[in-house]
This record gives structure tokens, C-alpha cells and sequence, in this order.
């Protein structure tokens, strides 16, 4: 790369809050290791500019070079939020749907995600909050009505189907009405050792 193409690209990662924790990742260890990693993939995968649409990229890729997932995604729309915790899925190697639409009642499921074993239905929430146990009640038990119907669409498959709420903050409770609330950097645990739940799902 050259040293005004790089020079370019700093300032547009500079200018996207995306990169902050990436930044501060670089000024912790001192090194420019993880900068020019994020620079060369940003050449190569997004091209000069960070449009909107790209952002969820971008957030993966500095998920990848070491930034935690729950910090960088504050700084994402809700919508790219969605798009961001598909591709944390694929990458723990699941076959990922985003956008289910359902009939008959109408619904639709933000993100199935097909494992060999199971399959996770998944209801993304971009809360900075938490939510009282009222609202995350109501919110389980819209997920697992979402879910319930989707498996009357898929009577042939043998796998469980297990409701979850991916939220951006941490929540008072774990599990509500059947349905798992997982605070996003807390995913890779849960989908490593969602066996172990199967009794409280």
C-alpha cells in the first residue's frame, strides 16, 4: 500500500467511531501490527470509503483483529446490528438466514442460525439499557411464539429449535419463559455450551 493511500485510509478509519476501540487496542500494546492489519483488509474488502452499508464489515473485521464485540457495535444502527450478529454466527460456523418471514399470522425471525444439532432463532436488541422483568417477558414470549411458528413451517426437521434474544447490554436475567437472553459477549460461550442449557430452553 502506498503512503498516501495509507496515510487516506487513516483518516477515514479515524473518522468512523467504529475504529476507536481498535485505536485504543493499538495504543495499549504499542504496536501498528493491528492498524496496518485493519488498513490492508479495508483496501482489499471495502475500498477507499466505509459507506453505511459496510459497517458491519468493518465491525467484524476489528472484532477479528482483537476488539470486543459489545464495544465495538455500540456505534452501529440497529440494523447493522442485525447484520453484525449474523456474521458473528457464520463465523462460529453456523448457515446463516437473516430476515425469516413468516405467514399466517405474519412474523418475522431476525436471524436463523442452522447448526448441526440444533437450530437458533434469533431476536436481535440493540439495548444500551436494561430492560425491566415485565418488558423482557413480553419480549421472550413474542420470540418464542416467532419460533413455535416457524417450526410448524419446518415439521420434517429434527432438530430443536432454541429462541433467543441477543442483546447489546447485559440483562438481569438469563433465561425467560424458555428463551435464552445473551448478552452479545457472552455468543461464542453460549453456542459453545448450549447442551449444557437444553433444560432451562
Amino acid at each position: 500500500m502506498g503512503r498516501g493511500g495509507y496515510r487516506r485510509r487513516q483518516r477515514i478509519l479515524h473518522g468512523n467511531p467504529l475504529t476507536d476501540p481498535l485505536f485504543a487496542l493499538k495504543r495499549r500494546v504499542g504496536s501498528d501490527e493491528g492498524l496496518s492489519a485493519l488498513l490492508e483488509v479495508t483496501r482489499e474488502s471495502l475500498g477507499a470509503n466505509c459507506v453505511p452499508n459496510e459497517r458491519a464489515l468493518l465491525a467484524l473485521t476489528l472484532c477479528r483483529l482483537g476488539a470486543p464485540p459489545e464495544l465495538v457495535s455500540t456505534s452501529l444502527h440497529w440494523r447493522e446490528f442485525e447484520g453484525f450478529c449474523a456474521g458473528l454466527l457464520k463465523s462460529s460456523g453456523f448457515e446463516v438466514r437473516e430476515d425469516v418471514r413468516l405467514r399466517k399470522p405474519t412474523a418475522q425471525i431476525d436471524i436463523l442460525a442452522q447448526g448441526p444439532s440444533f437450530v437458533l432463532s434469533v431476536d436481535c436488541k440493540h439495548w444500551s439499557r436494561t430492560l425491566t422483568a415485565s418488558g423482557l417477558r413480553r419480549f421472550a414470549d413474542a420470540q418464542l411464539k416467532r419460533s413455535e411458528l416457524f417450526r410448524k413451517t419446518v415439521r420434517a426437521d429434527p432438530r430443536p429449535i432454541v429462541s433467543a434474544i441477543l442483546t447489546l447490554s447485559e440483562q438481569k436475567e438469563r433465561f425467560v419463559e424458555g428463551v435464552a437472553i445473551v448478552p452479545l459477549f457472552t455468543l461464542r460461550d453460549f453456542v459453545g455450551s448450549i447442551e449444557a442449557f437444553r433444560g432451562l430452553l
